[in-house]
């Protein structure tokens, strides 16, 4: 029977036993299927018999194929996009591809076959079952050697759910005379250390750029040649049993997820550890994304296993101090490997080591209570209120509190300005009332004066007059200017809370302005506007003032003493344009102050609003 017309074949014909036999007598892994008639309407002489294996990954067939003139063999890799063995699928077509350019196979992409089929590129049909076995064996011995080297090389890596567990014991730290011990250690052994993440330390932040520079650094590491990746610096807790880790988190987790993800049996100790932070726990995820990439994408990854665990190795230093003092000490140091350290990093560690090592417990409750602050959600713009507390608003008041400029250009500002203060060991510090402007005192105090300051933050935050401000002047052209008013404002709500609050931001907008009118052109660092705030005094006006009508009386003459003086435009309606960035203050401004949603209750204040902005 020809092998052209199949119409009328079934499963237990004759052309289908005699197909079965011929192709077990040479390839007995191969199983053929059912004529499927394809064909559309009266064109019932089109049909196609898949032939499978179970060596074929799955999805992957030959199939014959004919279209009532002739018949023909091709390979198809064929899968939907929801289909769990897509993505390995679409992996296998783009090598295939690849490795059968310099032979006779050409490869299409056509209809539902995502990935392409194949097929060798000559004019001969088939008809007879020479033909048949002919052709599939030329296709086979083509197709068949490629797929199988490239399925060697491709591995699915999941790096989901939980990682494996050891069985090998890990080393736990024993009290040690010497204050610091360091050792040249392999990986492998550090691993096989019960290291531990401290509350103090912060978050798993490393991104995609941190984790290929790594990756690339292991891709080049050779058999017999010592590949040393830096220092780590660890507290062996004894009290815990634990190392806790002091510097090298961001490396250590990282490299356990790679082990993890190349198959690595051994201890993982840090794989264990518990995420709470969302940051952390994203970080975490979109690390395992990238590491999972670069496995696969990866051809040697035996002999990388194989050569990170026997090749790379740590400078290990183990503080053994009972008390953490020097360990704080150590974590202040940066990772040039990874990540530098922020301020707020630093300003933790440094805190953290006043506490003493017999309140370790009141240190722990420290460390997460600042972990917590630290990952609050943006409360304006990208900063989040520690940042906006300490960085912005505290930190300028306690400047221009001492006449001293606000340098946010400096390096380590905020470091520096909340660092503790120096005092006499014999003499005890006290007296403290958690004004902005007292000295720092190292410790538990430091850490209830930010949480003190951050709760007055988002009480201030909820005012009406500060979210008006907020909306009217949220342009970023805006922004240097609209921050020094808040800052202002801010620390007049420190002082007397909501009193004539709205009141207060009108006097200090008006005053503020007046440098903005003044002035064609600004730097975009806001220099200018926060020296002008500096200069102006009213930080030193709000503190001496003993209650709000004293400051309004005062700031009221500092505006009239500045227009009689070197700013002789008072009034956005004084611009000599009705455009540009001093227009648009003078409108944003003009918008707050005679909108219905503030409420000014003295009828000086709204007299002076009449002059500034017009009638309503």
């Amino acid at each position: 029977m020809s092998l052209v017309w199949l119409y009328g074949s079934r499963e237990d014909s004759s052309l289908v036993e005699d197909m079965r036999s011929n192709l077990a007598a040479e390839f007995p892994d191969i199983k053929i299927g059912e004529i499927i008639h394809w064909g559309g309407g009266g064109r019932n002489y089109q049909y196609f018999i898949q032939l499978t294996s179970e060596n074929l990954p799955k999805g992957a067939h030959f199939e014959y194929t004919t279209d009532g003139r002739q018949g023909y063999f091709e390979f198809h890799l064929e899968a939907e996009p929801d289909d769990e063995n897509f993505k390995r699928l679409k992996k296998i077509g783009v090598r295939l591809t690849h490795a059968l350019e310099n032979t006779p196979i050409t490869c299409e992409q056509r209809g539902k076959l995502p990935f392409g089929n194949f097929y060798k590129n000559d004019n001969g049909g088939i008809s007879t079952m020479e033909d048949f076995m002919e052709k599939f064996r030329e296709l086979y011995n083509i197709i068949n050697p490629h797929l199988k080297e490239i399925e060697k090389k491709i591995v699915e890596v999941t790096l989901q759910g939980i990682p494996p567990k050891c069985d090998m014991p890990l080393q736990s730290p024993v009290r040690d005379d010497k204050e610091v011990t360091s050792e040249i250690m392999p990986l492998k052994k550090v691993m096989g250390l019960r290291l531990w993440l401290p509350d103090y330390q912060r978050d798993y932040c490393w991104e995609e750029r941190n984790i290929t520079d790594l990756w690339n650094n292991l891709l080049k590491i050779q058999k017999d040649k010592p590949f040393h990746l830096g220092t780590l610096i660890l507290h062996a807790n004894t009290e815990k049993g634990v190392y806790d880790i002091i510097d090298g988190q961001q490396r250590l987790v990282t490299l356990s997820l790679i082990l993890w993800g190349l198959g690595y049996e051994g201890n993982l100790p840090l794989l264990n550890a518990e995420y709470s932070l969302p940051e952390s726990i994203k970080n975490i995820s979109n690390s395992k994304f990238i590491i999972k990439s670069l496995i696969e994408r990866s051809e040697n990854r035996e002999d990388l296993l194989g050569n990170i665990l026997s090749e790379v190795s740590f400078a290990v230093l183990v503080v053994n101090e009972s008390n953490l003092d020097l360990a704080y000490t150590f974590f202040n140091n940066q990772n040039s490997k990874g990540v530098p350290l922020s301020d707020f990093d630093l300003l933790k560690a440094h805190h953290l080591r006043f506490i003493p090592g017999k309140e370790g417990g009141q240190a722990e409750h420290m460390a997460k209570k600042w972990n917590a602050v630290s990952s609050l959600p943006p409360s304006y713009g990208e900063a989040n209120s520690l940042a906006r507390v300490l960085g912005t608003h505290l930190y300028r008041l306690r400047k221009w509190m001492r006449r001293n400029d606000s340098d946010e250009n400096s390096y380590r500002y905020i470091q520096h300005e909340f660092q503790a203060a120096p005092i006499i060991p014999d003499i005890p510090p006290f007296g403290e009332q958690f004004r902005f402007y007292e000295k720092i005192q190292g410790g538990t105090h430091f850490f209830v004066y930010v949480e003190t300051f951050i709760q007055r933050y988002e009480q201030f935050c909820r005012l009406e007059p500060v979210k008006l401000l907020r909306k009217n002047l949220s342009e970023s052209r805006y922004e240097t200017f609209a921050d020094s008013i808040e800052t202002l404002l801010f620390g007049y709500y420190l002082k007397f809370g909501n009193q004539y609050i709205a009141e207060a931001l009108f006097c200090i907008a008006r005053l503020m302005a007046l440098y903005r009118y003044n002035s064609y052109a600004v730097a975009s660092s806001g220099v200018g506007v926060r020296e002008f705030a500096n200069q102006s005094e009213v930080v030193l006006m709000i503190d001496q003032a003993t209650s709000p009508t004293f400051f309004l009386a005062e700031i009221l003459g500092k505006f009239d003493n500045y227009t009689n003086g070197d700013y002789p435009i008072r009034t956005g309606l004084d611009l000599d344009e009705a455009h540009g960035v001093r227009w648009g203050i003078y409108t944003a401004l003009r918008n707050i102050f005679r909108g219905p949603k503030l409420e000014i209750t003295d009828s000086y204040i709204l007299h002076k609003i009449f002059e500034e902005y017009g009638r309503k």
